[in-house]
């Protein structure tokens, strides 16, 4: 099998059609549209910032296109696939070559070497492994190879096709990624799980997650993947189009803690037809999470979808929510007109007025939003801590309450 750092050209796949094909150069990478797809009247775009163009789109300076880069795994999957590799962080096409085959959303990587790997053996039951054993026995190998997904995000996770779940724990017919608690926060699955819970209490959308436990009592989160859909009609899995900040932006993932919310709603505008109603989901987001005390809501954290046979961009349901508050960690990832904390109402007002949202809908959004969190706050308790760290919780949340009435 021909090794990743040897590969010199890849075949861009969006759905079941080649795209195009992306090239190394001496200076970078370079991406050219097949005639086919330019054609295609079902795509009109790669990605929302690659439109279809006959020229050749070149990268300088580093040898991947940002969109194909927020593809990657990172954190501890991405500095085991560097070691597996024998490689640099730097080069991120060979990353991309080991890891692009199984991405997030409907745009994905092939070589020409289509050989699947020897001894690929059915996955191990649920009962049967210990979660971190488990990991351990992935990063060891690149695991990606033998079909596993490539899931961006730092947090120590397992792609659910790994492990062969009760039928009850997990539907065939979805698709699903598996969250572990990180060795310095020991709570933190079911940190995300009640946090998660709070968020659909307070009326966001939210992706689906529950509580799994494996044979030596470790927990995990069970997350259900929402660009992913079963269609029985087709009798297929169909995968929808998803993008974060950063790449519906244009931005590498290091710049994920250097985005504005001004910056994401001005992409947002540009990109959507329905901006309004996207920019008001943004808002609340936002505003869950200054109440929640989550300082994680990064670029990476944002996603905007687009629905397998639809051209609508919508906003993905929140996921990754948790609270960093009691880690230490108060004040927001993504300023709002240079803010990350002590955020007023009349800040929210002032930046909805600026791109155009009604105030009467965004005051009852925010009505709606505290009525229901403070109605349901408690669920927080749930989360492993101190008492001290619950202390300071929930005389911040008190505070934040208060600053958004």
């Amino acid at each position: 099998m021909i090794q990743p750092k040897d590969i010199e050209r890849l075949t861009i796949f969006r759905g079941d059609i080649a795209a195009g094909t992306l090239e190394r150069t001496s200076s970078g990478c370079c991406f050219n549209f097949n005639p086919d797809f330019l054609t295609d009247q079902r795509y009109q775009w790669l990605a929302l910032r690659i439109k279809k163009s006959r020229h050749p789109i070149s990268i300088s300076g580093s040898n991947l296109h940002p969109f194909f880069a927020g593809l990657l795994p990172e954190g501890l999957r991405l500095n085991s696939l560097i070691r597996n590799l024998k490689t640099s962080p730097d080069d991120l096409f060979s990353l991309f070559a080991a890891a692009g085959g199984n991405v997030i959303g409907d745009v994905f990587a092939r070589t020409t070497d289509n050989g699947a790997p020897p001894g690929v053996e059915l996955p191990p039951k649920l009962k049967q492994i210990d979660f971190y054993e488990h990991l351990q026995q992935l990063l060891a190998i690149n695991s990606y190879q033998l079909g596993e997904d490539s899931i961006a995000g730092v947090q120590e996770k397992i792609s659910a096709s790994m492990i062969s779940f009760p039928v009850n724990i997990a539907r065939q017919t979805c698709s699903y990624i598996l969250k572990l608690n990180p060795a310095d926060k020991p709570g933190l699955v079911e940190n995300e799980l009640h946090c998660m819970d709070l968020a659909a209490k307070c009326g966001l959308l939210t992706a689906k997650v529950k509580l799994v436990r494996d044979g030596s009592d470790n927990c995990g989160l069970l997350v259900q993947r929402f660009d992913r859909e079963y269609n029985a009609q087709q009798n297929k899995m169909l995968m929808h189009h998803q993008e974060d900040a950063c790449q519906f932006l244009d931005r590498y993932p290091a710049d994920k803690y250097r985005l504005s919310l001004n910056d994401i709603a001005r992409g947002i505008t540009e990109l959507s037809s329905a901006a309004e109603v996207m920019l008001a989901k943004l808002l609340q987001l936002y505003c869950f999470s200054y109440l929640l005390g989550n300082g994680d809501l990064h670029g990476k954290n944002i996603s905007l979808l687009v629905r397998s046979g639809s051209s609508l961009v919508e906003m993905t349901p929140a996921y990754d929510l948790i609270c960093t508050l009691i880690y230490g960690d108060h004040k927001m990832a993504i300023k709002i007109d240079g803010r990350d904390d002590n955020i007023k109402r009349r800040n929210i007002l002032e930046f909805a007025r600026r791109f155009n949202l009604p105030q009467p809908a965004v005051e009852s959004m925010l009505d709606k939003l505290l009525h229901r969190f403070t109605r349901h706050s408690r669920i927080l308790e749930k989360i492993p801590m101190t008492d001290r760290q619950k202390a300071l919780l929930f005389r911040t949340i008190q505070k934040r309450i208060i600053d958004l009435q």
